[in-house]
């Protein structure tokens, strides 16, 4: 949760990039209204979803305990893996700095 606040705070710099950032969650065990009170209690502006069951979640994550960051591009194709862990994922700054990379290659 503490990578969804901070970038949440950074949201104005992820918004003049134009990108859209989505966070599934796989270990709500309230389900779709554990989701609503963290949208709720983290005044987050950012799509959540949730796989509980690793149906679609399970190809970027194969790994038990695995809490990479993907990059996808509009296409659809992964450009970056972001490696993370259960008490350490990608800051704002990594992920602003993957997002920036793949938008300088396409320009």
């Amino acid at each position: 949760m503490q990578q969804l606040v901070e970038l949440q705070k950074r949201t104005d710099t992820f918004n003049d990039l134009n990108v859209d950032l989505a966070f599934v969650f796989r270990e709500e065990s309230v389900g779709v209204n554990g989701l609503r009170k963290k949208r709720s209690k983290h005044a987050t502006t950012y799509k959540l979803a949730l796989d509980n069951h690793k149906k679609s979640s399970a190809a970027y994550s194969p790994k038990p305990m695995t809490f990479d960051n993907h990059v996808i591009g509009s296409d659809g194709v992964v450009r970056n893996i972001m490696a993370g862990s259960l008490l350490k994922r990608a800051g704002a700054d990594a992920l602003f700095d993957a997002l920036k990379s793949i938008q300088s290659m396409n320009e």
